[in-house]
């Protein structure tokens, strides 16, 4: 009997390691697949030359919700910047390197879906927002204001914290079409399909300059879901102000968040690779956009 158990069991544990082996291999072969899109959409020339050479620390690390197109947010912006030469990336997933000594290396840090308590401990924290305060950049995509939530300066630096995401399809309008950080939109506004987040405080246009966010009547239009039962899906900012995308200054650093990424196909989307780079070469300190907030 006992053969027999062992038997099975070491039979279980071959087709488990079997079958996981199988999956790794599917999700390496999906990966590289979507690589090779995001390659042929990505732009070839960054907005504005470097100022000197940048680098850019790319900090995955999710200890809430693990968004899938994280991996593929790693090699987008790994390829980003050895494609136009706008910045060296380093990726790491280590909440270790965020010390002052460590952090000083970096030109600005992107917060590729990062969730939950990803920095742990005050200290990281701290030492983060000094970075960016202290004339450095910081950006974020999608589930970026998603995180720390017991860090309020976090959230002020960031712009915002994470209120739901009822939305799948959108209409998008520029909030500042003059802005060279939307100029991969010539001046028009878009659909788009994501999972398309909302804030709460501290978001607000007195402290941040909203570059495109939900065109509320066009959107309503569109998809039908809204038509059946809006209040279910807009009731959670009665004023309709949904900033989908934005900038700020920050002490002396410069911010730049946009909440798309979750899908993976806005990663080879031509336009939002373009708004992604230009942001990122604000955050960097080598394209100068005005960050005046919105409500001024």
């Amino acid at each position: 009997m006992r053969t027999l158990i062992s038997t099975s069991l070491m039979l279980a544990v071959l087709a488990t390691s079997a079958f996981a082996a199988r999956k790794a291999a599917a999700d390496d072969k999906q990966l590289q697949d979507e690589v090779r899109k995001v390659e042929a959409a990505m732009p070839a020339k960054a907005p504005a030359e470097p100022k000197k050479a940048r680098k850019l620390l790319v900090y995955s690390l999710a200890k809430g919700f693990v968004h899938d197109s994280i991996p593929l947010g790693g090699k987008t912006f790994a390829l980003m910047g050895r494609k136009t030469g706008a910045f060296q990336v380093t990726e790491t997933v280590d909440p270790a390197v965020f010390t002052p000594a460590k952090l000083a290396e970096f030109d600005a840090v992107m917060m590729n879906n990062t969730t939950g308590d990803c920095l742990p401990t005050r200290q990281q924290q701290q030492a983060l927002v000094d970075f960016v305060k202290g004339g450095k950049g910081i950006a974020g995509i999608h589930s970026a204001t998603d995180a720390l939530y017991g860090c309020a300066q976090y959230g002020e630096m960031m712009g915002g914290y994470f209120n739901g995401h009822p939305f799948g399809q959108i209409t998008v309008k520029l909030d500042d079409p003059s802005s060279p950080i939307n100029a991969a939109f010539g001046g028009k506004g878009f659909d788009i399909s994501d999972e398309i987040y909302t804030f709460r405080a501290p978001y607000s246009r007195e402290k941040l300059h909203v570059l495109f966010s939900i065109d509320v009547p066009k959107s309503k239009s569109v998809q039908g879901v809204l038509e059946k039962s809006p209040q279910k899906h807009w009731q959670n900012r009665p004023d309709d102000d949904f900033a989908i995308s934005w900038i700020h200054q920050y002490g002396q650093g410069r911010v730049f968040y946009c909440a798309l990424g979750h899908w993976h196909q806005s990663f080879w989307n031509p336009a939002v690779l373009q708004h992604w780079l230009a942001g990122l070469q604000f955050a960097l300190g080598d394209l100068d956009a005005d960050a005046t907030p919105s409500a001024k």
